[in-house]
């Protein structure tokens, strides 16, 4: 079996071999993008105040009541409707938790960022 491709189909072939390149690069570029952005929490740091700690506890607070309020929320809903399915007020608890530890991950950070700005 003898396959000849005139210029205008290899050109397509080439074309679409360019094609499949690119995007299995721009699939393995948007999944590490992806596993840094899951990885590194965001830290938005602003100038430096004077009131930074207290700032820094009343984040701690409200991450605090915000944590109770959802999982009080969850727990409403699961007794008013969820008994019968349990997994839907199991699997919120399960992502409170986590953003929970994700923005406490932050929080520290930005202590340890003020703890750094004071001591020099």
């Amino acid at each position: 079996m003898n396959l000849r491709f005139d210029g205008q189909a290899r050109q397509y072939l080439w074309a679409i071999l360019a094609l499949a390149i690119a995007v299995l690069l721009a699939y393995i570029l948007l999944s590490l993008a992806k596993d840094d952005a899951e990885s590194q929490p965001l830290v938005l740091m602003l100038p430096p105040s004077k009131w930074d700690a207290k700032i820094l506890e009343l984040d701690k607070q409200a991450l605090d009541e915000a944590y109770i309020h959802k999982l009080k929320l969850l727990f409403d809903v699961w007794v008013r409707e969820g008994r019968d399915n349990p997994e839907r007020p199991i699997k919120g608890a399960a992502e409170a938790r986590r953003a929970y530890v994700d923005i406490m991950k932050a929080i520290e950070m930005r202590e340890q960022a003020i703890e750094q700005r004071e001591q020099k």
